[in-house]
């Protein structure tokens, strides 16, 4: 039974064009930082993650829209780029959970993401089950990772702007 990829693929390649839309304003802000002291956690722990996130949904929308994916390649590939965005996700969370951050930006840098890397490495699972949610919450997924990366990529850009300027050094 082949895969109904054909009814999802303009969902897929939508969404995968916003997120690399996205990302390349993310390197914008990467701009932005870098005249700021002390930039390594903020690079670790905020911009390279939102970068990652956004970047997993373009590649995401990339393996979906390949016409010959088969079952078996589609569950190898989510499972694993699922299990290994929780493990980086669950690492961004240790190096920003000691800061002093709104119940917003814990969730949106650190709680959503694992547990949407979680949800896309179980759709891996219901690949092999032939679950007919499998699309859904592989789109959902995506879409909350697109959305947490816009939000996250608003928020820098936000910080960037509106922070105090350090005075030159003498």
């Amino acid at each position: 039974m082949p895969l109904p990829l054909s009814e999802w693929k303009d969902f897929f390649v939508m969404i995968g064009t916003a997120s690399g839309v996205i990302v390349g304003a993310s390197f914008v802000v990467a701009t932005l930082a870098a005249e700021v002291k002390n930039r390594s956690l903020g690079m670790r722990g905020f911009i390279t993650p939102t970068a990652v996130h956004l970047g997993s949904v373009l590649v995401g929308s990339a393996i979906l829209a390949v016409p010959t994916l088969t079952a078996g390649s589609l569950a190898v590939l989510l499972g694993a780029g699922g299990l290994a965005g929780a493990v980086y996700s669950v690492i961004v969370c240790s190096r920003i959970w000691h800061l002093n951050l709104g119940l917003d930006d814990r969730l949106a840098y650190g709680l959503l993401p694992v547990a949407i890397y979680l949800a896309m490495a179980a759709a891996a699972v219901m690949v092999f089950w032939r679950v007919t949610e499998t699309f859904e919450i592989l789109a959902v997924s995506m879409v909350v990772l697109l959305v947490i990366g816009m939000r996250n990529a608003w928020d820098m850009a936000n910080f960037m702007i509106t922070r105090e300027k350090e005075p030159p050094s003498p």
